[in-house]
Formats: C-alpha cells, structure tokens, sequence
C-alpha cells in the first residue's frame, strides 16, 4: 500500500524530505502556490513552485523503515531527485551546533530494511550524487553557511546515543548520528534517483552544548533555501 497517495502529476521531479513538521513548513514558506498533496497517516506532501519549478516537499516520518517506503514511493511517481534536509548531533568537538553536516556517506547497521532488500549481509556503500554534492556545497559557501562534509552514522535507537558509542563514532571517523538518513541513500542505489543529504546540527554529544532556537530558525531558512537552489536545475 502506498503512503504517498498522490497523481504523478502532483509530484515534482524535485523532492527535499524532512522529519521535522516545523521544517517543512520553513522549505514550503520559500515556494510559491503551495498545495496540499497527501496527509495519509501523517505524512505530510506539498507540492509549490521555485522560480517556476515544480518543488515537493516531503515528510518522511522517523527510522530507516519509513525514509525506505516514502522514497519507494516518491521514485514510483517520478521523483528524480530526492534530497534531504535532516537534523543531526555531532559526535566531534569540531562541528558546533549550527553548524550542518553535508553527507558523503553513511554508515549502517547491516540488518534490517538493508537485509531484507539485499537478502544477504554484504554492504553497500551508501553516497550522493556527486554533481549535488558540489552544488550543495557550493550553495552553502555563496550564503557563507559553516558546515563539514563527512560520514554521519544512521542510528536505529535515540536512547542508545551514549557516551561510549559517541567515543566509537568518533574514533570511525563518524562526524555526526542521525536516524534515516542511510535509507534515503540506499534507496537511491535500488531505485535510481539522485540524492545528497544535510544535517543542521542541533546539539553536540561531544561537549554537550546545544543549538538555541532562534539561531536554529535563521539558519534553517537560509540552508533551506540554498538545498532548493541545489535541486533546480
């Protein structure tokens, strides 16, 4: 059963995911003639313009399971490139709240949704679209946006993030944890679309200091908007 219960002619080709509520309604507020689109279970898609281009943004919910069906879905509709716009804790000193992670790959647990697509244990390497990655970069620099490419590690339990597995990460070269970001780069690898991934960094579990939410509006806006110039061709 399908959670996206949209026409194709609903989607745009270009889709940004998000499992904050709140910042899908900072993307949708940079789009013009914004419309509803699904709100089946609680998965939110809207669908507006950005300088003429069709836009469609995405709620994906939360865990490796869901990012896997939505993406599933969005690809069987058209979608040729879906990124995403997560949140994420860093696991080093260096990369402050505020700060946003640009994946270039994430690590994984090899059980799973990742097992039950692939049918064995081999892993794969999970990576963007090169050509996205610059642009996204290249966007973030021209709003002189501070963010670190790196390894972000896909987590399937919060209540694990402790101190010996912030220690483990860090030491495997893992620059930050999140929750469903190696299902969306997975999915690209099964289904064939582009994508590329950033995380505004809300907290450090390294030092313990956390993002104050009037800096986290301003800069969601801004790197919002630099992940939908990004999209656009």
């Amino acid at each position: 059963m399908a959670i996206i219960q949209s026409n194709k002619e609903d989607i745009g080709e270009n889709i940004i995911t998000v499992g904050n509520l709140n910042r899908q309604k900072t993307v949708n507020s940079l789009l013009t003639d914004v419309k509803k689109i699904n709100e089946f279970a609680g998965y939110y898609a809207y669908t507006g313009k950005y300088n003429g281009e069709k836009v469609t943004t995405v709620f994906h919910g939360i865990g490796t399971p869901s990012m896997a069906l939505i993406s599933n879905d969005l690809a069987s509709l058209g979608a040729k490139k879906i990124v995403r716009f997560g949140s994420g804790f860093s696991v080093t000193p260096d990369l402050k709240p505020g700060e946003l992670a640009v994946v270039m790959g994430y690590s994984y647990n090899t059980n799973g949704t990742f097992y039950q697509y692939l049918k064995d244990n081999m892993s794969i390497a999970l990576t963007p679209d090169y050509e996205l990655l610059r642009k996204l970069t290249d966007n973030l620099d021209k709003k002189s946006l501070k963010y670190r490419t790196g390894n972000v590690f896909t987590s399937d339990a919060l209540q694990t993030h402790d101190d010996e597995l912030v220690k483990k990460l860090a030491e495997r070269n893992q620059i930050a944890v999140e929750l469903e970001g190696a299902g969306l780069y997975f999915m690209a690898n099964i289904k064939k679309f582009k994508t590329v991934s950033m995380h505004l960094i809300y907290g450090n579990l390294a030092t313990g200091e956390n993002l104050k939410p009037e800096d986290r509006d301003k800069t969601e806006k801004e790197a919002a908007q630099a992940l939908i110039e990004t999209i656009i061709d």
